[in-house]
């Protein structure tokens, strides 16, 4: 069973995050992005940060649990996070 991964992000400043997500999730992770630079987004975006209590982006919840981003960096830690 795939992981549950929500990317929060603002795509004009972090434009690599979204791909580095989908690099190291599993095929079977199911991946939303909510993207800043999206205006549709914004609605959702905001009800999503709310619940979880993000207050700054960019943001990775995995199974409803926010994500060390300096995790984000460290390629195997990442890799065994998303597999396990």
């Amino acid at each position: 069973m795939g992981k549950t991964i929500e990317v929060f992000t603002d795509s004009a400043r972090f434009p690599d995050l979204e791909k580095q997500v989908r690099a190291y999730a599993c095929p079977r992770c199911s991946i939303t992005v909510y993207d800043a630079s999206r205006p549709d987004a914004d609605g959702l975006m905001n009800i999503k940060t709310s619940e979880y209590g993000i207050a700054e982006l960019p943001a990775v919840m995995m199974n409803g649990r926010l994500m060390p981003l300096e995790k984000l960096n460290k390629a195997s830690v990442l890799s065994k996070l998303f597999h396990r």
